[in-house]
């Protein structure tokens, strides 16, 4: 996925922009902007932002959000993540400070820099406890804890996650999609503590895609993990890479998986058993 296509899938999927899009973008010229971006007329949606900017002073009560719009439809990855920046560090207070360290966290995070995106996602959990971005911001902070390697810490924002999400199905679902790897280990964890007792591994997963190169591999992964979900790759004996997700202990709970996939990324992720 190319930066333009990631940067715009991070900024407005999987997020409260459209759930609550009346109240993040109350102003109706900036809401046209981001209709426009999202249907690939970015040259007039950045022109709708750039009349906002030059008609409003930077003490008005909606520049921040204007600013925080023109990160939205940038053409550019760093352009992007400068009026993000601008947004968090100078308006600290607006509304829109924490939807833009959201931002920042989920695009650190994209890059592989969990350590940047745990920073930005902690933030808004510890200095806007109010915000609407809280649920989001759970979910994007455990799965940097995750790639960590803090799994304790990771499903116990993931639950907070969960319980926080409300309206945000998406992000619940996200959330539940993690936490049933927290059952998992904890289940495996205790069995493997009672004398005599073998632990339990899944054996089943979704798998999207099956490529000659790993550089086919690395760009439906990349696709995945800006989608919120956690790929990996697996060299068959076939020769292709086999790009796959989840691991459950039920075919019940993987088609349930890929029937979300299916929805959300188009083509035929199936269920295969792993032995």
């Amino acid at each position: 996925m190319k930066p333009r296509a990631l940067l715009l899938a991070l900024s407005l999927a999987g997020s409260p922009v459209w759930a609550q899009q009346d109240s993040l973008f109350p102003d109706s010229v900036l809401r046209e902007a981001v209709r426009l971006v999202t249907e690939g007329q970015g040259d007039s949606a950045r022109a709708l932002v750039r009349s906002r900017l030059s008609a409003w002073s930077p003490q008005d009560s909606l520049y921040p959000l204007a600013l925080f719009t023109a990160g939205v439809v940038a053409q550019a990855a760093e352009s992007a993540l400068t009026y993000f920046r601008r947004v968090s560090i100078e308006y600290s207070r607006s509304r829109w400070a924490p939807a833009a360290l959201l931002r920042l966290a989920q695009y650190a995070f994209a890059r592989g820099d969990w350590n940047g995106a745990l920073r930005s996602a902690e933030r808004v959990l510890l200095d806007y406890p109010g915000s609407p971005e809280r649920a989001a911001a759970a979910y994007w902070a455990g799965r940097s804890h995750l790639e960590l390697g803090n799994l304790a810490e990771a499903c116990r924002l993931f639950e907070r996650a969960e319980a926080e999400a409300g309206l945000e199905v998406e992000i619940a679902n996200r959330a539940r999609f993690y936490l049933q790897r927290c059952r998992t280990v904890a289940t495996r964890d205790t069995a493997a503590a009672r004398p005599g007792t073998a632990a339990t591994r899944a054996s089943f997963s979704v798998q999207v895609a099956a490529v000659q190169s790993p550089v086919a591999a690395d760009e439906v992964m990349r696709s995945l993990r800006a989608r919120g979900y956690e790929p990996r790759v697996i060299r068959d004996t076939d020769g292709l890479f086999k790009v796959r997700v989840g691991q459950f202990r039920s075919r019940e709970e993987a088609q349930r998986l890929a029937a979300e996939l299916r929805r959300i990324l188009g083509g035929n992720p199936f269920v295969v058993e792993e032995r």
